[in-house]
């Protein structure tokens, strides 16, 4: 479980609230008293273009119909309702996120409450029951506004035994937050309550008896192949989503580390070549006078060895983004990845070999922090159309190997990102708070450094 708490006079909140919609892969639920800012109704907007599922409630109140936010455009393809009166407020203040993260505070969604107001907002991830507390409230306001009956879809008993596949795939699959959005879809049967209490509960052994014992009542044939095919697809889909979001973080640590080490040897390097050259004079003048220092012996080969690093690292171009320049950078990169992965289920390249290509030429430029070609990319991708291989190629025994292959690759990205997040660098940038302190200190010890065999070696002979 992870929380953060963030205050709007310390930090940009609204940023940070688009960040996490942005990564929403399903579902978005909001209830907030006063929804009046721009930026995050747009991103609304944006996500149900992308095919996620957006639910808005906001009080009714004056301060939402006068503003520029034209609620109907979420209604139109999802589900909005203003309640409550200026006696009776609806005064919420919540988000869930694909009912995993659940943002909460005292900031209604408004320009003010961002930039002018003090507030809180805290946003926890991984805490199921809560995320679970919080849609049970939404769907409480959704019962208020008298208007469920219009998006409520009756749900037959056969299209519930495939949830019930799925949901025990999930769980065999140790990822029980992707269960979510069908135990809330078999809410919809009464009758189903006791299986679904036990689910949101997270007493899977328990709901699973019950599950057992519901289907053997019903006798009606069902397709098993096809259900198998569902169960496989949704395991595809999932572990192409692990895989993306690893390649992600390994590229940005990678990045990291390469820009650091770039960073290390222009401002470092001709200092240390400094003392080597220092240090070599002092072993040659210590040689003639017999005395034998053998920490001076691979002087030579240090020295020609930082040389050349510096005069190779002279020929990268790496250069400092600003704050605003390196989100978007991060932004684009992520969005890039989806459509480009060979592994992503919303690639747009059907030859994989030409989606490699390009993969590898994001990542790169990612590396040197080339924000034009990440930019040049990113517009490109976006004007192609998924092109998903699961569901062109349908035969179970062909998803069977993709699935496997997927298992196969996402065990040695996770195995390959642990060790670059163990190595010796990696953990020497995680405490580093400021790079620009840490180089101007690291110069002063190496000054310092030469100074002292200055002192001892050179002016006292």
């Amino acid at each position: 479980m992870q929380i953060d708490s963030y205050f709007t006079k310390q930090t940009n909140v609204r940023e940070i609230i688009l960040e996490h919609l942005d990564n929403a892969s399903s579902k978005v639920f909001v209830a907030v008293a006063w929804f009046t800012d721009v930026c995050l109704f747009q991103k609304l907007l944006e996500l149900q273009e992308r095919g996620i599922s957006v639910e808005v409630i906001i009080t009714k109140h004056k301060f939402n119909t006068e503003s520029r936010n034209n609620f109907q455009l979420i209604d139109d393809n999802g589900f909005f309702a203003e309640i409550g009166s200026d006696d009776q407020l609806m005064h919420m203040k919540f988000c869930v996120i694909d009912y995993g993260t659940v943002i909460s505070g005292s900031a209604n969604w408004s320009n003010r409450a961002f930039t002018v107001n003090n507030e809180e907002v805290t946003i926890v991830s991984g805490n199921q029951q809560r995320s679970n507390d919080f849609v049970e409230e939404f769907d409480r306001l959704k019962e208020l506004s008298g208007k469920i009956n219009k998006y409520e879809e009756a749900l037959d008993v056969s299209k519930a035994f495939k949830y019930f596949k799925l949901i025990k795939a999930f769980v065999d699959l140790g990822d029980t937050s992707n269960i979510q959005p069908y135990i809330y879809k078999l809410k919809i049967i009464k009758e189903l309550d006791p299986i679904t209490n036990l689910l949101l509960a997270e007493k899977y052994d328990l709901a699973f008896i019950e599950i057992d014992n519901f289907e053997k009542k019903y006798t009606q044939l069902i397709d098993i192949t096809a259900i198998e095919k569902e169960q496989i697809i949704s395991q595809v889909k999932l572990l192409s989503y692990q895989i993306e979001t690893l390649e992600i973080e390994k590229t940005e640590i990678e990045a990291q580390i390469e820009q650091f080490n770039h960073r290390y040897i222009i401002e470092l390097n001709p200092m240390i070549s400094k003392i080597l050259a220092l240090k070599k004079k002092i072993y040659e003048k210590l040689k003639k006078h017999g005395i034998v220092d053998d920490t001076f012996e691979k002087i030579e080969e240090e020295f020609n060895k930082k040389n050349r690093e510096y005069q190779e690292e002279l020929e990268i171009e790496i250069p400092e983004l600003n704050k605003d320049d390196a989100i978007d950078i991060k932004k684009m990169h992520r969005e890039a990845v989806k459509l480009c992965h060979p592994d992503s289920s919303n690639c747009i390249y059907e030859d994989k070999n030409e989606a490699a290509r390009i993969f590898n030429e994001l990542t790169n430029a990612v590396k040197v922090n080339d924000i034009e070609r990440v930019r040049y990319l990113w517009n490109e991708l976006k004007q192609g159309n998924p092109v998903s291989d699961v569901d062109t190629h349908y035969e179970l025994e062909y998803l069977r190997v993709k699935l496997e292959t997927l298992k196969g690759k996402y065990n040695y990205l996770f195995n390959e990102l642990s060790l670059i997040q163990s190595s010796e660098v990696c953990q020497i940038i995680l405490k580093i708070d400021d790079w620009n302190e840490y180089f101007e200190s690291q110069k002063a010890l190496l000054k310092q450094e030469h100074e002292i065999l200055t002192e001892k070696y050179v002016k006292h002979e």
